[in-house]
């Protein structure tokens, strides 16, 4: 658990590491014999989260040593975990100048270009990636995870079988086979599914997990509470288990049993995001904005006081509470680093909206449309905004345009 004197702490160490980068990147310095050190300074920067500030690092190491394979995979990593994905594409495609069709660099290109919704694209190269011999069974269970993103599935399933036609006991590719079957929305299939796996690993526990699942999704939820149960009894300090237990027990109405459980997880897992985060949820469904409030505090304190997700979902929170001016605080700090199709920028301009800040509303509903032009929350609460100000002609054409766009 942080507190302030480690922030005080880590952030006085990333000053001193940064002036570090600053003189190991100055022209005069590019000497080879100083990458050790810049690496070095790397794994600091990154350990503290300070991803941005490492790439002109690894950048500096390239510039004297252009073939140095941890440096071109480090600032792939590094641009995706700073968030820039336009930046890790080109990186990628110049580490494949160095390392040409390797499967590893393949696998992120196919992850940042779905992240981009380059869905096509994206399953390109992972049929690529399927078709190729190179490619290893580890990596196909990788490929077929990235085949179900972009909803191949049929592609996706081939790939697992392949899996387990050379290796039956392959645990991931049993769950794979049977998480397609639930991506199709055919639970009886995964049941199957999950039935021959654990044929061939008897007694696992992740396939009887995914077993339990399959069962809640076709109203069996005593049955997957039996099994989720006995499987605790088996290892009583299975946070996995246990959280999977809990959303069966809300699944059936039993909140008081799920709540125990998220409590018990968090005692020996403080930081445990799935815990924290159905606290929030539970707070939610009961209507108690107060206890949703203090669950998001109680997160931020536990996963950094900077967490995207947990601060839009207390930014939501604000805004359903009647405390919009407070909501837009907190959620339009969010909107520099949210992808185009987040949905934290309406809620900003709804936030926006309600606490009178009309011109702000109105930006960031411009802002969307411009990325997404058929957005119809936007066009609406544009339209809303011309209305009030009694321009009922812009109004009016904002009206037409969403209903021809609706069409």
């Amino acid at each position: 658990m942080s507190d302030g004197n480690t922030t005080d702490r880590n952030s006085a160490l990333k000053s001193h590491l940064v002036a570090a980068r600053d003189l190991l990147v100055a022209p005069h310095r590019l000497e080879e014999s100083d990458n050790p050190v810049r690496m070095g300074v790397v794994a600091a920067l990154r350990s503290l989260g300070a991803h941005a500030q490492a790439i002109p690092l690894y950048d500096a190491v390239l510039a004297t040593a252009p073939a140095f394979q941890p440096a071109l995979i480090g600032r792939v990593d590094a641009s995706v975990a700073a968030g820039d994905l336009q930046a890790a594409l080109s990186h990628i495609a110049a580490a494949l100048t160095v390392m040409p069709a390797d499967p590893a660099l393949l696998l992120k290109q196919a992850t940042v270009l779905r992240r981009l919704g380059e869905m096509v694209r994206a399953q390109k190269v992972l049929r690529t990636l399927a078709a190729d011999p190179a490619t290893t069974q580890h990596q196909k269970i990788a490929v077929a995870r990235g085949l179900m993103a972009v909803r191949d599935f049929d592609s996706a399933d081939r790939l697992f079988g392949q899996v387990l036609a050379k290796h039956p006991k392959s645990e991931n590719a049993w769950i794979g086979r049977a998480d397609v079957a639930l991506a199709l929305g055919d639970p009886p299939l995964a049941i199957a599914r999950c039935e021959l796996g654990l044929e061939q690993l008897v007694g696992n526990s992740a396939l009887q997990q995914k077993l339990a699942n399959a069962l809640q999704r076709i109203g069996r939820t005593d049955d997957a509470i039996g099994i989720l149960q006995t499987l605790l009894q088996r290892d009583p300090r299975s946070a996995t288990v246990q959280f999977a237990l809990a959303a069966a027990q809300r699944a059936a109405g039993r909140t008081d049993a799920a709540a125990s459980l998220y409590t018990d997880i968090l005692k020996r897992s403080p930081s445990h995001r799935g815990a924290l985060t159905a606290q929030i949820e539970m707070a939610l469904l009961a209507s108690d904005m107060d206890a949703g409030l203090a669950a998001c505090d109680l997160a931020l304190s536990r996963l950094g006081a900077q967490d995207p997700e947990i601060l839009r979902r207390k930014g939501q929170i604000l805004l359903q509470s009647g405390q919009p001016a407070e909501a837009f605080g907190v959620l339009s700090g969010l909107r520099t680093e949210a992808p185009v199709a987040s949905p934290v920028h309406l809620q900003a301009a709804r936030a926006a909206l309600d606490a009178g800040e009309v011109g702000q509303a109105e930006t960031i509903f411009n802002d969307i449309l411009r990325s997404d032009p058929t957005n119809a929350q936007a066009i609406l609460g544009l339209a809303e905004l011309a209305e009030a100000r009694g321009d009922l002609k812009s109004a009016m054409t904002l009206l037409e345009h969403h209903i021809q766009t609706a069409d």
